[in-house]
């Protein structure tokens, strides 16, 4: 028994210091400080500033056709791996969005989202993808869905 207590002591002990080691990386930034530098400026630099990124909703108001939409805008953009990222969101929502299907039409759908999943795999390896096949895959999946 005394064993056990010790070894659950030792363990919160290693575990806090973990955490407080963890709060000081975060805490650190990548800025070093000069002489006279108010904390609160920061250094000007000749870089533009990084456009801002069209971020997706997630949480209860996200479906499918959100994923997907910002799948094609990546798509559009050149940026296969966000477009994969997106499709495989937009996946995982069908999926659940089409639970409730007749068993002709979840079969029909399962079968769309197996060609998802390969459109997906090849944007992943960033092979060529045709935005026509893709389009057309995506409506017809949401078609299901919304019948």
């Amino acid at each position: 028994m005394k064993q056990l207590i010790t070894a659950a002591v030792l363990s919160l002990i290693l575990f806090a210091c973990n955490e407080t080691t963890r709060e000081a990386e975060t805490d650190s930034t990548n800025q070093q400080l000069q002489p006279g530098m108010d904390l609160g400026n920061q250094p000007l630099s000749d870089e533009p500033a990084p456009a801002m990124e069209e971020t997706v909703p997630v949480g209860e108001n996200a479906t499918s056709a959100t994923y997907f939409d910002a799948a094609l805008n990546d798509l559009d953009a050149g940026h296969p791996s966000e477009a994969a990222e997106n499709m495989q969101m937009a996946i995982s929502t069908l999926g659940s969005e089409g639970v409730t299907l007749e068993d002709s039409r979840h079969e029909e759908l399962k079968g769309i989202i197996e060609q998802l999943e390969n459109v997906t795999d090849r944007l992943r390896t960033d092979e060529a993808v045709d935005r026509g096949e893709v389009k057309t895959l995506i409506d017809q999946a949401q078609m299901l869905v919304k019948q």
